[in-house]
């Protein structure tokens, strides 16, 4: 069976199952051996644990594919010169000869 990248990062959420508990792990295959880069947690049942690795794939998926799109949209935004405007420069302070004069309060009554 060929190895593939199920997420932008090349590691996949998978059950493991160690003893009597099925781990939900986030693996990457690395030079042959898979490398354990995160566990969310043990389950008595599998299909428990399929049910949780099948929804951390999910979510970690449609990250990856939102990152991308954004990166996408802002490259062809600026490509068609619709891009981010320029950040303009730091509106600097007046001279302190240019402000009003500070006004006196009066002492607060008892």
């Amino acid at each position: 069976m060929a190895y593939r990248n199920y997420t932008a990062d090349g590691s996949y959420w998978t059950v493991r199952k160690q003893g009597a508990i099925y781990w939900v792990a986030r693996i990457r295959r690395v030079n042959g051996s898979y490398e354990w880069l995160d566990t969310w947690g043990g389950y008595e049942r599998a299909g428990a644990a399929a049910g949780a690795a099948a929804q951390l794939a999910y979510n970690q998926a449609r990250e990856d594919v939102l990152k991308e799109l954004v990166g996408t949209l802002h490259t062809a935004l600026d490509g068609a010169g619709l891009g981010a405007l320029p950040t303009p420069a730091p509106v600097r302070p007046p001279d302190r000869s240019l402000l009003p004069a500070a006004v006196e309060l009066d002492e607060p009554e008892d």
